[in-house]
């Protein structure tokens, strides 16, 4: 860029000189004398002129210099909470409390004494005492299984299983399989089970052993006072949560001589004693336990074996307390 201007200053230069050179020769009055200092600062004026455009024309000729961008690191996306449905074994947000959600909750019903003539039902009377909505299969052994294999309403797991075996049918084997697997994908279960000493060996086994109990041995009641059960620690809310003060000291000998079978707990069981045929009774001659956090019950007296009116208010207790034990094992999940 200076050669060029240098060279446009030679040219100027040469131009004002023969200028200065024909005035001098010039010897016509009329023109000005030649002003040296004038010239030389109008030559000043006009190099930086040329200077200045070609400055801007070589600077827009210039492709802008290339910045590099900053690198800012990516910020991590905000958890989103899954929306799809729950599986069978997921449990639901509980944004409800446990009166509110028990009124809804999903409950099975076999009740064998279903089929009985002379006596009604006592198990479905405490569910419609509590005003609980149910799928009530009777004691139909196919509409059973169907259900429980169903995984209740939507798949999601029955709430409550009742397995009220009483009228001397045929619900073993691979019914307490379902049962134990419904037990392990969190359902509660209340089992009625009279003959523990004819199948207990079997896949019962699976629901004893999770609870921590086996069979004691046959209960054979002779004489009235045979017959009697006692609550085994009364301050568990089993025994007085809705209802209060139950005694199943009044026997009807509905089934004879042969009213069910005792339990006995195994070592290091957890399992809670409810009812037994001693009032301080506490390893042996059990006739109802509570285990696996609750959500199990195994009673092995017969329903009606004693007085409807006490026996319905502890299968309310029952199924109370086993709904309460399914509510907070969803809620801890």
């Amino acid at each position: 860029m200076l050669k060029r201007v240098e060279k446009k200053f030679y040219v100027l230069f040469i131009g004002l000189f023969f200028v200065f050179a024909c005035n001098i020769g010039t010897t016509a009055p009329a023109e000005p004398a030649f002003d040296a200092t004038k010239a030389v600062l109008e030559l000043e004026a006009t190099s930086m002129a040329l200077q200045l455009t070609q400055t801007t024309m070589d600077n827009q000729a210039k492709p802008s210099p290339t910045v590099a961008p900053t690198l800012v690191p990516p910020t991590a996306p905000a958890e989103v909470a899954p929306t799809t449905a729950p599986s069978a074994t997921e449990a639901p947000a509980m944004s409800e409390d446990f009166d509110t959600w028990m009124k809804s909750a999903s409950i099975l019903l076999f009740e064998d004494m279903a089929g009985s003539t002379d006596r009604r039902r006592y198990v479905n009377q405490a569910l419609n005492g509590m005003g609980l909505k149910y799928v009530d299969v009777n004691d139909a052994l196919g509409d059973y299984k169907n259900q429980i294999l169903s995984g209740g309403p939507g798949g999601k797991g029955w709430d409550l299983i009742i397995s009220a075996k009483e009228n001397r049918n045929e619900v073993q084997g691979e019914f307490y399989e379902y049962l134990n697997t419904a037990i392990n994908n969190g359902s509660a279960v209340i089992i009625e089970e009279w003959n523990m000493g004819g199948i207990g060996g079997g896949k019962l086994s699976k629901v004893t052993g999770k609870c921590g109990v086996k069979f004691d041995k046959d209960w054979i009641a002779k004489e009235i006072d045979d017959h009697l059960i006692f609550p085994i620690n009364g301050t568990n809310p089993i025994h007085h949560i809705p209802n209060s003060g139950i005694s199943l000291t009044n026997p009807t000998i509905y089934w004879g001589s042969y009213p069910g079978s005792r339990m006995k707990l195994t070592p290091g069981s957890e399992a809670i004693p409810l009812w037994g045929l001693y009032p301080n009774t506490q390893n042996s001659a059990l006739t109802a336990v509570s285990c696996v956090d609750g959500r199990l019950i195994i009673q092995t007296y017969s329903t009606h074996s004693f007085g409807e009116d006490r026996v319905i208010r502890m299968w309310e207790n029952y199924i109370y307390n086993t709904l309460k034990a399914r509510y907070d094992y969803l809620a801890s999940q």
